[in-house]
This record gives structure tokens, C-alpha cells and sequence, in this order.
């Protein structure tokens, strides 16, 4: 087995089924996770998840300071009106209020450009609250990602989502290498990449050794490849966090 020092696993959690919630949780911990995304809706990429959800998780969690709560009012597209801005600026009071870690968000112009001017009072609103911020695979949609790390990494941004591949493509993780390990270069640290899209137990294996050269500066996100019958398998977390150590 590949060893890979100090490499966090970031376990999206749906978060829809608040019964199961609180089982879900400790199972991502007992497999050795230390990090959650929350999110409901999974259906659509994941969603903002309900308050409810938010302080059940952070119970769960107890101290764990692991707890990153995703804000996206609506499926689609990452183009937000000034309701839903608003809306959003509501579920980060929220996440604050809930305990939560930090936010994962993502805003795009009508162009497809990062949307600057309505990023900064989210980001403002999230630091002022000590929420950590993770733009999500929004990043995925852009043109020219190189040139979106840089605007993020100027905007205080602490981690970027992403699977070095088109946003709808359908490729997954290993189609993205060549991508993050130009990210990853240019990051130099700056900034964390979280690589998801499709990571598993059989694909991670592959990943690791092709990124062995910034060790320090990813962490793994996964969601489907730890489920069974749709509900989190310490089993399979553990699996990943393994390949992680």
C-alpha cells in the first residue's frame, strides 16, 4: 500500500434523513474521517441542509473541528439572484449559529466568470463569523481555472473543490491529474485543493502516487464510494483512510 502522510478525507454527508443523521456521522467517524460536508438534496449536488440538520450534526461532532456546511439555495446553475444571495447570506447566520466549521459555496457571473463583487460580502460575512470557505465545483464550470486560483487565493478563499475536470462531463477524478497537478503547482500551498468527483477505493490508488509531490497540499472528498444501501459504511471509510495515511 501506498504511503501518503497527513491527507484529510472529507466526507459529504446527506443529510436529508435527519433519523439517520446522527448514525451517518459516527460512522464517518469510527472509518477515521475527520471532516464533513454537509448537504441535502444530493439529488441535485447537494443543497444547503435544514438547521435542524446543521446542529444535530454538530453534536455529533461534539469538538471536531470538521464541520463545513454546504450553501447552495437551488439546484442548476451557479448564477444567484438577489434573493437567493440574500437566502444565502441567511444559511451562513445559520451555519454560524449551528456551530458549524466552515461554508462551501460558489458563485458565477451570467458569463461564467467568477462573480467577484457578490462573492466578497459572503466571504466578508463568513470570516467575520470564523467559517473557514470552500468554493465548490462551481470552479469546475470556469474557463480558465488557473486564473480563477489566483482571484480566489486574493480573496481569502482556504480551499477549492474540485476534480480537474469539466463540471457536467462526466469524467471523474483520474481524467482531472494533469489539471490538479498544474493546480497544485501554482497553488504552492496557498490554497487546498479538495479532489473529488468519482474518488473510490479503486481509483484513489491510482491517484495518490500521481500527486505524491504536493502531499500536503490536498485533501480527498468523497460521497457515493462510502455508502451502502445508502447509508454511510464505516467499513468503506475506513478503506479510504487507509490509502490517506
Amino acid at each position: 500500500m501506498t504511503s501518503v502522510s497527513a491527507i484529510p478525507l472529507e466526507a459529504c454527508i446527506n443529510a436529508d434523513d435527519l433519523s439517520a443523521l446522527a448514525g451517518d456521522l459516527q460512522a464517518v467517524l469510527a472509518g477515521g474521517a475527520r471532516r464533513i460536508e454537509l448537504c441535502g438534496v444530493m439529488e441535485q449536488d447537494g443543497l444547503t441542509p435544514s438547521l435542524a440538520a446543521m446542529t444535530i450534526a454538530r453534536h455529533s461532532l461534539a469538538d471536531l473541528p470538521g464541520l463545513l456546511v454546504m450553501i447552495r439555495p437551488r439546484g442548476g446553475d451557479f448564477c444567484y439572484s438577489a434573493a437567493e444571495l440574500l437566502q444565502m447570506q441567511r444559511s451562513i447566520e445559520l451555519a454560524a449559529q449551528a456551530g458549524a466549521d466552515g461554508v462551501v459555496l460558489g458563485l458565477l457571473t451570467e458569463q461564467g466568470q467568477l462573480d467577484i463583487s457578490r462573492l466578497k460580502p459572503l466571504l466578508a460575512q463568513s470570516q467575520a463569523a470564523g467559517l473557514q470557505v470552500t468554493f465548490h465545483r462551481a470552479f469546475d464550470a470556469l474557463p480558465d481555472p488557473l486564473v480563477a486560483l489566483e482571484q480566489l487565493v486574493d480573496l481569502g478563499v482556504q480551499r477549492i473543490l474540485t476534480a480537474g475536470t469539466a463540471w457536467g462531463s462526466g469524467l471523474g477524478i483520474l481524467h482531472g491529474v494533469p489539471l490538479v497537478q498544474q493546480l497544485l503547482q501554482q497553488a504552492a500551498g496557498r490554497v487546498e485543493l479538495v479532489l473529488g468527483g468519482g474518488v473510490n477505493q479503486q481509483n484513489l490508488p491510482q491517484l495518490l502516487p500521481a500527486l505524491q509531490s504536493w502531499r500536503q497540499g490536498f485533501s480527498i472528498h468523497s460521497y457515493s464510494a462510502l455508502l451502502t444501501q445508502g447509508r454511510v459504511d464505516p467499513d468503506k471509510v475506513r478503506q479510504l483512510t487507509q490509502w490517506c495515511r
